[in-house]
């Protein structure tokens, strides 16, 4: 099945991947990063036309969310690397990262929500999430010696989001039919949040930017955005 292939092609190029970024080298490591992330786009772009033309109607929303959520997956990983190549640019690449990530939440929860639909119980569930995710950063600021500085706002939005992405594919599952596709994209986006709890420590902590942690975090991250775009075939 293509949508594996493109998994297996993905996995091919995150491991040299995470070799040169442990080792420093940063423009192949770039290089190799963008192709693993190119590889998840077409990994959802193959489960996209694996749909039925009949069954594509249906989740089309869905598609379409992943699918240009992902977009800015890709655009967000290109950004956050390229502010350790350009140091003078460092914030604002850093800033725009967690900008493009955001947004790509944001489609995540509407192709899910349009495809499987948005009832008010959602809202509770979504929102606390979100706020227990904020009260959990706050809390384990000082205790942690995370230093998150100026980019204290848009880390703890965009905590709140991507906690109300994973509770909004909770919901689509629990309350939404019990899909398969979506419970599917609940794990996906689960480790998507892991990977993001590791990468707080890499960015803010003291002592969290060893190869291991590097590793944990792309492992997760990649794991949870190739699950993402594989929930599609779930859906066809």
């Amino acid at each position: 099945m293509t949508a594996i292939l493109f998994t297996a092609f993905g996995a091919c190029a995150l491991v040299p991947y995470i070799f040169f970024r442990c080792k420093g080298k940063l423009m192949p490591g770039l290089l190799l990063k963008a192709a693993a992330s190119v590889f998840f786009l077409l990994t959802g772009c193959a489960a996209a036309l694996a749909c039925p033309a009949e069954r594509f109607g249906q989740v089309k929303y869905l598609f379409f969310g992943v699918l240009i959520g992902q977009v800015f997956g890709l655009l967000g990983d290109l950004l956050l690397d390229m502010k350790d190549m350009y140091a003078q640019h460092k914030n604002t690449y850093t800033f725009s990262g967690f900008l493009a990530f955001l947004i790509g939440h944001l489609f995540f929860m509407a192709g899910l929500l349009k495809t499987y639909g948005f009832y008010w119980k959602y809202l509770p569930v979504m929102l606390g999430a979100g706020l227990v995710l904020i009260a959990g950063v706050l809390a384990t600021e000082k205790p942690l010696k995370f230093v998150y500085g100026k980019f204290k706002g848009i880390s703890l939005v965009y905590g709140a989001v991507i906690a109300a992405s994973v509770a909004a594919a909770f919901c689509a599952w629990r309350f939404g039919g019990r899909s398969p596709q979506a419970l599917v994209m609940f794990i996906g986006l689960a480790l998507f949040l892991l990977s993001d709890f590791v990468l707080s420590g890499t960015y803010f902590g003291q002592g969290m930017d060893m190869p291991i942690h590097y590793t944990l975090n792309y492992v997760l991250y990649y794991g949870g955005q190739f699950t993402i775009a594989l929930s599609l075939l779930a859906a066809a």
